[in-house]
């Protein structure tokens, strides 16, 4: 077809007016366009809005161009307010499950607190503090209802159940990006500028009635807050939860030097104190302790960074802060999942310690001599850190089966002192009542090394070569580390007495040397290929088993589920994986995973490991490789994973 030529004249067919051809385009002709958001003015007045951009026809009409305003967040066909809302409805279904679990294993006071924050309407998120759920942002109840009524009236809105990816932000229309932008505004993690705006940002009823145990400053010992409460709040709850498990250093000389604020003090240093810093955030519910408020595993980031710092600009230079900086940095990167920088690290503090004369065999760096004898706190403060050093290495080497660093302390354990303190439960809020009770520090470090000296032991003798394939040689002599763990576990109260007074220290130690058992019990079956021992061995597995389980409900029942020390990952994790397999093979294997699943619902949005670990074993579920108990699923489930 031939376009017409405007220049050439056509013959005249009859009288009239000449004709005309307008030049025609080669554009396409665009089609009227469907507006898909009204402006806030014309919803009021429930008329017809012409659309975007502002001021539309009917405002300029009405004379109200000043009152015209576009917010597409307001459309809930858009894909982004759809998933807003199934965000919401989904943090709403995990404070109904808390409520529910808290509910059915707290004690009488904490469910008439409960009681009394529904019957007086109160806020929901006090009711999300009370239950251990983290804080959200609740939307207002009416606002979700309608809003989750419109999603299933509205045809057109068909989610694929996928995150937008960005070929997809790429090719969306202007208002589609603008859309996006007020979605990611309305949802993105609160900025700094945030927190003082919004009252539950930054302050929650627990951190109102906080009063931490310990007072301490934080200047001059980090430079990422001078917030003196928070840094007390910290550090009260690092020396209530974490370091009567694991002592690298003095509590009391520590604290001492701490609130001096001596910069050049040889038993504190910014380091340590934001390593410190670092481990104990774990254990916080305040937002602030989050490096990025998206991200629930941040906690502490900031910290740690801060930590990494201040350990690059002292390049190398062996201070005795800084080997217990690195341990305790160590372990942040050992319960985070990043197995080899972990065990760098601990390189690193053997190495330094070595050149400090911590070990025996080893003279300090350059071959010197002290010139002056050390004073009695440092010797005390030496010790308590070398076989600090120890356990660790001995815990994580046989996590990662690797060959230990084989250190061995220049004093005994019974060098690093006697003292002990207090110990109480915080924050108080934690408990109705927290009764005041013997930390037992000095007991509980030297039952760990007791405890890893057997360890190496058992180590040793499944490594050895000659009993790999005669079992019962290996069971004739693993009869002997078995005595010494079945006697050292009988010199520790048993659970009663420990019911009677329970403190986490008490109990983490127990469980670790029952999953010890435990596994050495699996090691040996798993090796005894004529099923000669195969019933002793599975009784005696299914005793201790049935005991852990016992022991993991005693700590959930006395401090619920919102501090679990950071030693327990490890357990919890290679506990879960593997029982998973076993679930069918004994009624304690059931009940011990129930068990095992309410912690790791506890610790799932603090440490990224669990959080993989209940994912793989739903995974599991879902493809019938795994028969979870219905009670498991019922926990599992909650985790949105």
């Amino acid at each position: 077809m031939h376009h017409h030529d405007a220049s050439k004249a056509f013959p005249t067919l009859a009288p009239g007016p000449p004709r005309t051809f307008a030049p025609q385009s080669m554009a396409a002709v665009s089609k009227a366009k469907k507006n898909s958001t009204a402006c806030l003015a014309c919803k009021a007045a429930k008329r017809k809005c012409s659309g975007a951009p502002p001021p539309c026809k009917a405002c300029i009409s009405a004379g109200a161009e000043n009152e015209c305003h576009f917010d597409p967040s307001r459309d809930l066909r858009r894909k982004v307010a759809v998933k807003r809302t199934i965000q919401e409805l989904t943090d709403y279904k995990d404070l109904f499950d808390s409520l529910l679990s808290t509910v059915r294993g707290a004690h009488s006071d904490k469910i008439e607190k409960l009681v009394d924050i529904i019957k007086r309407n109160g806020p929901l998120h006090d009711l999300a503090q009370a239950v251990d759920c983290p804080v959200t942002r609740f939307t207002d109840s009416k606002i979700l209802s309608a809003a989750s009524l419109s999603l299933t009236e509205d045809a057109d809105s068909k989610l694929d159940g996928q995150l937008i990816d960005q070929t997809e932000i790429k090719n969306r229309r202007p208002s589609d990006l603008e859309s996006a932008s007020s979605w990611s505004e309305h949802d993105k993690p609160i900025s700094p500028s945030e927190l003082a705006s919004d009252p539950y940002a930054r302050v929650t009823l627990d951190s109102l009635c906080d009063v931490p145990l310990l007072e301490v400053s934080a200047r001059p010992w980090t430079e990422v807050t001078d917030d003196d409460d928070l840094v007390s709040h910290l550090i009260s709850l690092y020396f209530t939860w974490d370091y009567p498990c694991a002592q690298f250093f003095d509590q009391r000389i520590f604290l001492d030097h701490m609130r001096q604020g001596v910069l050049n003090s040889e038993f504190c240093s910014p380091i340590l104190v934001n390593s410190i810093l670092s481990v104990a955030s774990t254990y916080s519910d305040r937002p602030v302790v989050l490096s990025d408020n998206g991200n629930p595993f941040s906690r502490g980031q900031t910290f740690f960074a801060e930590a990494e710092r201040l350990l690059r600009a002292e390049e190398g230079e062996p201070r005795l802060a800084t080997v217990q900086a690195l341990l305790l940095m160590c372990s942040v990167l050992s319960y985070q999942g990043k197995a080899n920088i972990s065990w760098q690290t601990l390189g690193m503090a053997v190495q330094m310690a070595r050149d400090l004369g911590l070990f025996k065999h080893h003279r300090r760096r350059n071959g010197q001599r002290r010139a002056t004898p050390l004073s009695q706190d440092m010797e005390k403060v030496r010790t308590i850190t070398a076989w600090g050093i120890f356990n660790l290495d001995i815990q994580i080497s046989m996590k990662l089966q690797r060959e230990p660093n084989k250190v061995q302390p220049l004093h005994g354990v019974e060098y690093a002192g006697s003292f002990d303190c207090d110990w109480i439960a915080y924050p108080q809020s934690n408990q109705v009542a927290s009764p005041i009770r013997a930390a037992r520090l000095p007991q509980v470090r030297e039952a760990q090394v007791r405890l890893n000296e057997i360890m190496i032991h058992i180590r040793d003798l499944l490594d050895e070569e000659h009993l790999r394939e005669d079992f019962s040689s290996l069971l004739r002599v693993a009869e002997g580390p078995f005595a010494h763990l079945l006697q050292w576990l009988a010199s520790w109260p048993d659970l009663a007495q420990i019911g009677k007074e329970p403190t986490p220290q008490l109990l983490v130690l127990r469980i670790n040397s029952l999953h010890i058992i435990i596994n050495l019990h699996e090691a040996l079956i798993e090796r005894d290929g004529g099923e000669s021992m195969a019933l002793r061995l599975r009784r005696g597995w299914r005793e201790h088993t049935k005991e852990m389980t016992e022991c993991l409900h005693l700590y959930r029942s006395s401090y619920g589920l919102r501090q679990i020390p950071t030693q327990l990952v490890g357990v919890v994790q290679s506990a879960l994986h593997a029982l998973v397999y076993q679930l069918d093979d004994s009624n304690e294997a059931r009940y011990a995973f129930i068990e095992l699943c309410h912690l790791a619902m506890g610790l799932r949005k603090r440490f990224k490991s669990i959080a993989d670990s209940i994912n793989i074993i739903l995974s599991l579920a879902q493809h019938g490789t795994a028969r979870l108990p219905v009670e498991a699923i019922a926990i599992l489930d909650r985790s949105n994973l």
